[in-house]
């Protein structure tokens, strides 16, 4: 019926499950869903000045399957603490097959950018973020050989990054190690080792220097458009502030709006989360997504309370890289794949709950 489900349709099962046996919910995670649902339900709301209002349908059902399934899985994994180690070395593995399978395209297939399955080049470095972030919290706080393996892998998704030349990527990457850096006062110095890498890696290798070094040249090519997408954005969002053009709708409607300047004939989005989601959901659901974010971010400052070691590491982690992807989204659109967006989610939702998962501290 031309309804864009996707994958999601496979989150019925998992989410009628869920909902079934979750207990009631506390003041925080009240506090959470209910800007889930704010966001859904101003995201319907876009139909209104939609031009294909099945599309619009698609896309927030999918959105709503993926939000609830994700925030239910966050209070999974922190109440399955054995079931969350399993799943951080399954996410660690796959990153560096990410990393090795990228890294052979361009060296091996002479790709001009290294990308992976399942999404592109900038999708890769949106990944490497998180995954760079926890492999240095693994070999912090491994011995022996689960240390060295964890260096290894650092090795292989911090080469995943640099070659995907994703420019976003790396100042996400560079933001989500500080924010790491300033949670972890211990693992500092591991911090500064690993950008001193970088650095070294960056000298050693011109194209990196020349790709970083476009990032703050207004004159390229590549900048100028992005600058000229947004100019059609901001008009587009002028046009239709209230329910945006619809959920999903902005490819559709942006071939009105291109600056007769720009050589790109349809862009798929505005490079910038947030003006995104107001161009396509209107001023509710940037409202929603906003207080979502900011609310994320001030829970994951806040540390005191958690005296468990474990759930302190969690919480850190995730927050750096949330923070993290949400820079490489001020100049992309990455999270808007079902591929992706879910991770971040779920960083949230982990972010949100992990205070009610930490076991008390031992007294002697």
């Amino acid at each position: 019926v031309g309804l864009p489900l996707g994958s999601a349709v496979g989150a019925f099962p998992f989410l009628l499950a869920g909902k079934i046996s979750e207990k009631r919910p506390g003041i925080e995670k009240d506090l959470l869903f209910f800007l889930v649902n704010i966001f859904v339900l101003t995201s319907l709301f876009s139909i209104l000045g939609s031009r294909s209002k099945l599309f619009v349908l698609g896309v927030v059902i999918q959105l709503f399957l993926m939000l609830y399934l994700v925030l239910l899985g966050a209070g999974y994994l922190l109440s399955k603490r054995g079931f969350l180690k399993k799943l951080v070395k399954v996410f660690i593995l796959f990153s560096v097959f990410s990393g090795i399978y990228g890294t052979f395209l361009y060296f091996g297939r002479f790709e001009a950018r290294a990308r992976t399955l399942f999404t592109g080049e900038n999708g890769l470095g949106t990944v490497m973020i998180p995954a760079i972030i926890l492999t240095l919290a693994c070999f912090t706080h491994t011995k022996g050989k689960k240390k060295l393996l964890a260096g290894f892998s650092l090795l292989i998704v911090l080469m995943g990054l640099l070659l995907s030349f994703s420019r976003g990527a790396w100042l996400g990457a560079g933001g989500g190690l500080l924010t790491y850096a300033i949670c972890q006062k211990k693992d500092r110095l591991r911090v500064a080792a690993l950008i001193a890498i970088v650095v070294l890696i960056f000298f050693a290798y011109p194209p990196l220097v020349y790709r970083f070094n476009l990032i703050f040249n207004p004159s390229y090519p590549s900048n100028q458009e992005r600058i000229y997408i947004l100019k059609a954005t901001w008009q587009m969002i002028k046009d239709h502030p209230i329910t945006g053009v619809g959920m999903g709708n902005y490819p559709l409607v942006y071939p009105e709006y291109k600056l007769a300047e720009s050589r790109i004939q349809n862009a798929s989005f505005a490079h910038n989360i947030f003006i995104q989601i107001w161009a396509e959901g209107g001023i509710g659901t940037l409202a929603a997504f906003v207080g979502l974010v900011f609310l994320t971010l001030i829970k994951g400052a806040r540390m005191r309370g958690i005296d468990d070691s474990f759930l302190r590491l969690v919480k850190t982690v995730s927050l750096a890289s949330f923070a993290g992807i949400l820079i490489h989204n001020q100049v992309d659109c990455t999270i808007y794949s079902m591929h992706i967006g879910p991770l971040f989610f779920l960083l949230a939702g982990i972010i949100f709950y992990s205070h009610k998962f930490a076991l008390p501290q031992k007294r002697d």
